[in-house]
């Protein structure tokens, strides 16, 4: 497991010729879910208990575990009510609710899952995750404003993460600020030049400003790490069938059609075949 943003970010199409990143949200994998947040929920000290409190402890961390085994198959109900009994053993473990938020962002309950990142972040405002969940839950409400104060929360505290730079840089693109956006995105290739969302998402809005260019080298250098992300094979088609390139168009839509498991994506790029010389 590893620190990531959303797969989600791969979403639907604003237009036939360019394709925007979705909310934060959604139902792939989750927003900087795993191995730091265990790290971090995992190793603080706890002070002296008595042996009755340390079982309930120890019994937490067993449900916890589980829940995470659910979560990373996408059990999102399953997971819940794990960290449910774990929570009524450790009430005051600003972990579990965090890992609860994600579970509820997993089913759609986003104000659910602001009350319990909430939570999370009173009981250890320095922990930057549950700012940054927060902060999805309040875009996928359309709460803009919000999200971006949890997201400048978040990179204050960790201002190296090239995943924070992505999601806000999302959210500024959403906003219609897309200068912002582009420094935003261009810090997350500085910092992580191997990350596919980075350049997906950096290649949207390149297109977006009309730099065709660049957007053909960030959607090919996503390819180049992640040859099975469906998506930028997507984009790059429709930018080389609005340039005139047929071969490279139907290439690319060709090999979309092949990997993608979306079908109304899957429509457009067939549409997208149709309509070349």
């Amino acid at each position: 497991m590893s620190l990531r943003t959303l797969r989600a970010n791969f979403a639907k199409p604003i237009s036939r010729r360019a394709w925007t990143v979705g909310a934060i949200v959604g139902g792939t994998v989750f927003l900087l879910v795993m191995v730091l947040g265990w790290w971090l929920t995992t190793t603080r000290a706890t002070p002296t208990v008595s042996p009755a409190e340390q079982q309930q402890i120890n019994q937490a961390k067993v449900l916890q575990a589980a829940a995470l085994d659910q979560i990373e198959l996408g059990n999102f109900d399953a997971a819940q009510k794990l960290l449910t009994q774990a929570i009524e053993l450790t009430p005051k473990d600003s972990g579990l609710y965090y890992y609860r938020a994600v579970t509820n962002m997993g089913m759609g309950n986003y104000d659910t899952a602001i009350e319990d990142y909430t939570i999370a972040i009173d009981a250890n405002p320095h922990w930057a995750l549950p700012l940054a969940g927060r902060g999805s839950a309040y875009l996928a409400l359309g709460q803009t404003e919000s999200a971006l104060a949890d997201y400048d929360k978040a990179i204050y505290l960790e201002p190296g993460s090239a995943d924070l730079y992505t999601n806000r840089g999302q959210i500024y693109q959403q906003r219609g600020e897309l200068d912002k956006a582009l420094d935003d995105l261009t810090k997350a290739v500085q910092f992580s030049p191997d990350s596919v969302a980075a350049r997906f998402n950096r290649g949207v809005l390149f297109y977006t400003l009309a730099r065709t260019d660049d957007a053909l080298k960030d959607f090919s250098y996503a390819i180049n790490l992640d040859p099975t992300a469906a998506p930028s094979y997507l984009n790059r088609g429709l930018i080389y069938a609005d340039l005139g390139e047929t071969d490279l168009a139907k290439a690319d839509l060709q090999k979309f059609i092949s990997i993608s498991d979306n079908p109304q994506w899957v429509e457009i790029a067939q549409k997208a075949l149709a309509d070349l010389p």
